[in-house]
C-alpha cells in the first residue's frame, strides 16, 4: 500500500461493498435494540475499539461527506491519536448530550449498557491489563504516562434501557461480535492492512494521513513535548499533523 493507501484502499472498499459486507454489518446493528439513557452520552469518554469491518465501512462512507466535514473528522482523529497518551481525550465524535455520528455509531457504542454488570467488569479488567502493557511500552521509551490516561474505564451504567422489548443476553451479544469478526475476515485482500490498527480508528487515520512510521514517531514526539510542558513544540507538531490530515481528507 502506498503512503496514503488510496488505490488499494479504494478498490478494496469497493470490493467489500460489492460483496455486501457493509449491508450485512448494518443488519447486525439492526439486531440490537434501540436504547435510551437518562445520562445522554455522559459515559462516552473513550473512543471505542471497532471491528475491522466497521473501520472499512467508515472509510467507505467518508467520501460521501462534504470536504469540510471530512477534514474536521480526519483532523480530530489524528489529533486524538497523537495526544491520547499525554491526555485522556473524549471520543472525537462526542458532543454535549449527543453523538455526532449516532446513526452510524459502532457496535461497542450500541452494546454499551446492554451487557450484564459481570460481563462488563470482566471486559474492563481485560482493558486494564492492556493499559498496563501500553504503560510498560512507554516506560521503555522513557515516558511515564500520567494517571489520568491510565484511569479505569467508566463505571458500568445501569441506566441504559431498550426502547422496547428485552435486552439481549451476553451470549447473544457475543454471537453478534463473532459475526462481525467473521465479516472482518472476509474483507478483500486490498484491506489487509486495516487489521494492523487493532481496532483503533484514530491510529488508522493517522497512519493513512501521515504514513504509519511517521504517525508513530510523531506520537512519541508530541507525548514527550506535552508531558515536559513544551506547549509550543506540541502545538507546532499538532498543527503540521492537522494540515496533513486535511490534505489527506481532500484527496481521499
Amino acid at each position: 500500500m502506498s503512503h496514503s493507501g488510496r488505490p488499494d484502499l479504494r478498490s478494496g472498499l469497493q470490493g467489500a461493498s460489492s460483496r455486501g459486507l457493509f449491508v450485512i454489518l448494518e443488519q447486525l446493528y439492526q439486531e440490537l435494540p434501540d436504547t435510551t439513557c437518562a445520562r445522554r452520552g455522559a459515559c462516552c469518554t473513550l473512543l471505542p475499539l471497532v471491528f475491522t469491518v466497521e473501520l472499512a465501512a467508515w472509510l467507505h462512507r467518508l467520501p460521501n461527506a462534504p470536504y469540510k466535514e471530512r477534514a474536521a473528522q480526519a483532523r480530530r482523529l489524528v489529533e486524538h491519536f497523537l495526544v491520547n497518551a499525554a491526555q485522556r481525550r473524549p471520543c472525537p465524535w462526542a458532543r454535549p448530550d449527543s453523538c455526532a455520528i449516532y446513526p452510524d455509531r459502532f457496535m461497542g457504542c450500541r452494546t454499551y449498557g446492554l451487557w450484564t454488570p459481570q460481563a462488563y467488569e470482566k471486559r474492563a479488567a481485560q482493558a486494564a491489563q492492556g493499559q498496563q502493557a501500553v504503560a510498560q511500552a512507554w516506560q521503555g521509551l522513557g515516558v511515564e504516562l500520567p494517571p489520568e490516561v491510565l484511569a479505569p474505564a467508566p463505571p458500568y451504567c445501569r441506566l441504559v434501557k431498550p426502547v422496547s422489548g428485552p435486552a439481549p443476553d451476553d451470549a447473544a451479544i457475543e454471537a453478534l461480535e463473532e459475526r462481525a469478526i467473521e465479516l472482518s475476515r472476509d474483507l478483500p485482500d486490498g484491506l489487509d492492512r486495516l487489521h494492523d490498527f487493532g481496532g483503533d480508528i484514530s491510529f488508522a487515520v493517522a497512519s493513512l494521513a501521515l504514513g504509519q512510521p511517521q504517525a508513530l514517531s510523531l506520537k512519541v514526539a508530541v507525548t514527550k513535548a506535552m508531558l515536559s510542558g513544551d506547549e509550543a513544540e506540541a502545538h507546532e507538531l499538532l498543527a503540521k499533523a492537522g494540515t496533513a490530515a486535511k490534505r489527506w481528507a481532500q484527496s481521499y
